[in-house]
């Protein structure tokens, strides 16, 4: 399961003012940004492009941490350390943690600001 990082679901919520449809856009522009790079990212790993891989991993651990996503953020971290470096040794087993993490990501924000269970992201 997905950590959200509480202080800043809160600061998202206060920026948010109470509107849920904000929210629920501000987690689908980070799940389309994600479906966009993703396959990128696996694409420079396969191609064992280091600096590529650097580059698409820091842009997806910004765009985690804005939504709160900081075990995704910290994958992503990883994976651009790794690459920083020039290795990619670890990076397939961090890139299929990803994936299941981002699958838990989408049904814990979608049923928190979609389904209306604001309680499904603790």
């Amino acid at each position: 399961m997905p950590f959200f990082n509480q202080k800043k679901l809160e600061e998202l919520r206060s920026i948010a003012g109470g509107d849920h449809v904000f929210l629920q856009k501000i987690g689908e522009t980070y799940i389309a940004q994600f479906d966009r790079k993703f396959p990128e990212l696996k694409q420079a790993f396969d191609d064992n492009d280091p600096e590529q891989t650097e580059k698409i991993a820091h842009l997806l651990k910004g765009a985690s941490y804005s939504v709160a996503a900081d075990d995704l953020a910290d994958a992503f971290e990883q994976l651009e350390k790794e690459a920083e470096n020039g290795s990619l040794e670890n990076a397939e087993q961090v890139l299929k943690n990803i994936d299941q993490s981002m699958t838990e990501f989408r049904k814990i924000w979608l049923d928190a600001f979609i389904g209306k269970n604001p309680d499904a992201i603790q």
